[in-house]
């Protein structure tokens, strides 16, 4: 039961963090191109409370029509339909009922929620923008105004074609700004850093069939020496195996207490484009010195780490395309699963950089151009630029998205149904 408390408050505190910073990011730079939020909710509805913030004018006149059981007051939550005039929002309907908002379906303009902060004669002021914490505690959203009605000044539609683009990317480049300020944060609070060559490597396991088991290699060897060279760190055991080649490396390797010799000769991997040995390994006696960066290094951390972590990862995504794509796919229960798995196995640490590689991920999954996600519509704004400013029709891209949509939907039920199978099987998503 513990373990899967763990595992819970793990998976939806990580998938909060990167789903709400992606949406932050959307948020942001909407509002820097004047485009109108109207709501920024943590998880998803029905909403648990809301906070309403924000000024916005809107003037009342003798045609306003009112359907409100109660006097309007300070303090009145409300629902506006409005129209622009003369670059003005104007109240064309308020009323307490949403439902009666919706009842003009040939209405082009902005309806919002709000509540009322201040009232004249022909004047009315409302917060409108809501900062919501819904039910479900999944990600997050942001609502802007008018994605697809270009006749109101503040909506998404309305702005030019490379805005809209900026606001499409911005969730995405959000995700990659994130582990630049995570790593950079970690850098600069005193932590502990390995001292140069003063640990061991020890071989912690074995692949059977590997040059290292057909050199006699064990599980429990310490390699001391190889070619006469000492081997401090992974780093230097990876090196000589990329020097020695196919000619092979004689280890100096402790066992039990006893020194022994056993000549390994290392296979090419085409997939890791490196010499290997076929063993895992660990760095045992590790000497540890105390460190903080200042903010200019840990920056410069930040980025080196994240782009590490890019290459890295873009090399295991082109390893899934030419190779079996649908084992290395896991989806939302094999996300909560590995969370747990590195919760209990590394503790917070482990934790936050399982979300800083989710957020990469999810930055990367974000700018592809599949329909429901913001690559697919990104698709359409570069398509509407290449043609002039000639937007497609919205039956074509409505199709497209209902398209990806059931793509994305089949998909999750497969990587689902894999990930519970593997759950039911004991198997481990970390390996080992």
């Amino acid at each position: 039961m513990s373990s899967l408390i763990i595992t819970l408050i793990s998976f939806v505190s990580v998938l909060l963090v990167v789903v709400l910073v992606h949406e932050f990011g959307h948020l942001f730079t909407a509002r820097w191109f004047g485009v109108k939020a109207l709501e920024f909710g943590v998880g998803y509805p029905p909403r648990l409370f809301k906070v309403y913030t924000g000024k916005t004018e809107v003037s009342l006149t003798s045609d306003t029509v009112f359907s409100l059981e109660t006097k309007l007051h300070v303090g009145q939550i409300i629902h506006i339909r409005s129209i622009w005039s003369n670059n003005k929002l104007q109240a064309d309907r308020v009323t307490d009922n949403v439902a009666q908002i919706h009842n003009d379906r040939d209405f082009d303009g902005l309806v919002h929620q709000g509540k009322v902060r201040y009232i004249s004669d022909n004047q009315l002021l409302v917060a409108d923008m809501i900062y919501s914490v819904n039910l479900f505690p999944l990600g997050g959203f942001v609502r802007l105004s008018g994605e697809t009605d270009s006749s109101m000044p503040l909506s998404l539609a309305s702005k030019p074609a490379w805005q809209r683009a900026i606001i499409l990317l911005s969730g995405a480049l959000m995700n990659l700004i994130y582990p630049i300020i995570v790593f950079a944060t970690l850098s600069m609070i005193p932590h502990n850093v390995p001292i140069e060559n003063s640990g061991r490597v020890q071989i912690v396991e074995i692949i059977s069939g590997s040059p290292a088991d057909l050199a006699g290699a064990e599980s429990g060897d310490i390699i001391l020496y190889a070619n006469k060279i000492p081997i401090k760190s992974p780093s230097d055991l990876r090196k000589m195996l990329n020097e020695s080649q196919d000619a092979g490396a004689v280890w100096e390797v402790e066992r039990s207490k006893s020194l022994l010799s056993i000549k390994v000769t290392p296979k090419y991997d085409d997939l890791s484009n490196q010499w290997i040995s076929g063993i895992r390994i660990n760095t045992i006696d590790q000497e540890y010195t105390r460190q903080s960066n200042p903010p200019w290094t840990a920056v410069y951390d930040g980025f080196a780490q994240t782009l590490g972590l890019l290459y890295a990862l873009q090399h295991e995504i082109r390893n899934m395309v030419t190779n079996d794509i649908q084992n290395q796919i896991t989806g939302p229960v094999g996300i909560a699963q590995i969370t747990g798995e590195v919760a209990q196995q590394a503790g917070l640490q482990g934790v936050i950089i399982l979300s800083i590689i989710i957020s990469i991920n999810l930055a990367i999954l974000n700018i592809l151009p599949i329909p429901m996600l913001d690559g697919g519509r990104l698709l359409f704004v570069i398509i509407e630029i290449i043609r002039g400013g000639k937007q497609l029709t919205r039956q074509r891209e409505n199709l497209f998205h209902a398209m990806g949509f059931v793509f994305l939907i089949t998909l999750i039920i497969i990587v689902t149904m894999k990930d519970i199978q593997k759950i039911i099987l004991g198997e481990s998503f970390l390996g080992g």
